[in-house]
């Protein structure tokens, strides 16, 4: 009976201290909850500081000091590009756009794209301060391919409104504007991927750079090597780093920036949590830029069939290279595995960038090749043991054989593009139709990877309103 009552009051004691311990983490969290209310409330909307959100997509630089702190990580790379046309996604109070204006003679045009209309009284009033060198636009630049989207389906003008300030120049000149911002959305990326290839939205313009603050899991799995798994190294991880020239500038601390992010909670069977909890607390701020020299190693009438031969050889982790070619040109594996080529190497495209400083399992951005042959090919070799390079030698080589224009490949993959366009989805281009790249893993483990560098569909847009703007 004595040792019933010990074990009872042990009990008692063990959940009155879990329930102390749970109101003070509660009356914590409040508390810092109300101190960021109190800091940030005359500059931001409520619905930015009162809770923690999820899937943050559209990010604010909250403080003047991570502003000033970003502007010097910045600086040595500002000092190397000619560019003078500047774009700010989501500005907000302003605390980065003053160091863009403080760059009077280098940025000439500096447009500010909000999609909250809560900050446009303010952006309206640099506008009127520097009526020439400041242009307003209020509109999602983030969801790009909504906008795209709806224009396709009632020939609308939103895109080429929100983007009409925008300099046009050739895809082999220098670049046309820089873009500075904070960006949460998979799904954003993935539109600039399918922007190069089908030559649509922004980069039928020029070839842009972007300067962005984005969540680790993204960069990781857009800049990985193959080595990571096939879990996350996928095939937009192949076609970013083939079309991108990309470089990791530095860490800056998540919650300087609003919306406050929810923590991961991660499972022990978590599959990706080798990813998830790699630098949770900070944002990754990156550069990256079209390659120059794309049209090169692959011309632009080859890029849909680029990104189809990707996309359709890394829809399983278990595809092998030689069977699967086999089965759009049948024979084709002798002249694979006897491949008498001397490879071409690849080499870092900034020679200066020390890769003890990159984030672990992310890659150099490194030169591309179409004579970066695979070592040793033979029927057990996977489409996952290729890097982008090898991917991108392995397409050419492909393309060149006299079997390619008469193969299936091409009639399948216009199939799929006359599906693409038919599709009633607004999704569209950016999930590509029967291509849904799948894994030997469970339906949660599926989620997980959409949690960790995807987002849910979004909902159909139920209106059609055009983008603002102050000329």
């Amino acid at each position: 009976m004595m040792s019933l009552r010990r074990s009872f009051t042990l009990c008692n004691a063990r959940n009155i201290q879990r329930l102390s311990s749970c109101y003070q983490s509660t009356k914590s969290k409040r508390a810092v909850q109300a101190e960021r209310v109190a800091r940030y409330s005359g500059e931001f909307p409520e619905k930015l500081l009162s809770k923690k959100q999820k899937s943050v997509s559209h990010m604010y630089v909250a403080n003047a000091q991570i502003a000033e702190q970003i502007n010097d990580y910045l600086e040595p790379h500002l000092r190397q590009t000619k560019c003078d046309t500047v774009m700010e996604l989501n500005p907000g109070p302003g605390h980065f756009t003053r160091h863009l204006l403080d760059r009077e003679t280098q940025f000439r045009k500096i447009i500010l794209m909000e999609s909250m209309e809560y900050f446009m009284p303010r952006l309206q009033e640099l506008h009127a301060l520097y009526p020439e060198r400041v242009k307003v636009r209020y509109g999602d630049f983030i969801a790009l391919w909504k906008l795209a989207y709806m224009d396709k389906i009632d020939s609308g003008t939103r895109l080429l409104d929100m983007l009409s300030d925008v300099p046009r120049t050739s895809f082999n000149d220098d670049i046309n504007m820089l873009v500075f911002g904070a960006v949460g959305s998979y799904a954003f990326f993935k539109h600039l991927i399918n922007s190069l290839i089908f030559q649509i939205s922004l980069y039928n313009l020029g070839r842009c750079e972007m300067i962005l603050a984005m969540p680790p899991p993204i960069y990781i799995h857009l800049t990985c090597s193959n080595k990571i798994g096939y879990l996350i190294y996928r095939s937009a991880s192949v076609l970013f780093q083939i079309l991108f020239e990309h470089r990791f500038i530095a860490k800056v601390p998540r919650e300087t920036f609003l919306p406050v992010q929810a923590d991961y909670n991660l499972s022990r069977s978590s599959k990706l949590a080798k990813v998830k909890s790699i630098n949770p607390e900070y944002l990754y701020l990156v550069k990256f830029v079209p390659r120059r020299n794309l049209h090169e190693i692959c011309p632009v009438q080859d890029l849909p069939a680029l990104w189809f031969f990707i996309k359709q050889n890394f829809v399983s982790r278990r595809n092998r290279i030689i069977p699967n070619l086999e089965k759009w040109v049948p024979g084709c594996g002798p002249r694979l595995i006897i491949n008498q080529n001397a490879p071409e190497r690849v080499r870092p495209i900034y020679e200066d960038e020390s890769v003890k400083r990159l984030p672990p399992f992310s890659m150099q951005s490194t030169t591309m090749s179409t004579r970066d042959y695979y070592p040793g090919i033979n029927i057990y070799t996977q489409f996952g043991d290729l890097t982008p390079s090898q991917m991108l030698t392995l397409f050419a080589q492909f393309r060149q054989w006299p079997e390619y224009s008469e193969s299936s490949f091409l009639a399948s993959m216009e199939n799929t593009l006359l599906k693409m366009e038919s599709v009633n989805d607004e999704q569209g281009i950016e999930d590509g139709v029967n291509l849904v790249e799948e894994d030997d893993i469970s339906t949660e483990g599926v989620d997980e990877v959409l949690e960790a560098t995807g987002e849910p569909a979004p909902e159909p847009p139920k209106s059609s309103r055009k983008t603002k703007s102050t000329t």
